[in-house]
């Protein structure tokens, strides 16, 4: 799942250019996307053998990307700190 997102490292390398960051929230959105689907079809042919169970593992996707946007947005935020008074495109 986390292969979808950019790592938090570039999150923080890219805060301190505004485009960047636009560029890096884009990402986030099409990767939570991306991993919340792949979750709902998981979780959907799995149905068959678990029944009512299969939705934990959509449960479990949503805790999981949760974690890693929590993660991701605290070092693109850091980087947005740490990168003010930096000259345009000086984040990586």
């Amino acid at each position: 799942m986390s292969a979808f997102l950019p790592s938090p490292t570039t999150a923080y390398m890219g805060g301190s250019d505004p485009v960047r960051v636009k560029w890096l929230r884009r990402g986030e959105i099409m990767g939570a996307g991306v991993s919340i689907s792949i979750a709902v079809a998981v979780s959907l042919v799995a149905y068959d053998d678990l029944g009512p169970m299969a939705g934990l593992i959509l449960l479990g996707a949503i805790v999981i990307l949760g974690m890693f946007l929590w993660e991701y947005e605290r070092a693109l935020k850091q980087g947005v700190r740490d990168g003010q008074g930096k000259p345009k495109g000086s984040g990586y």
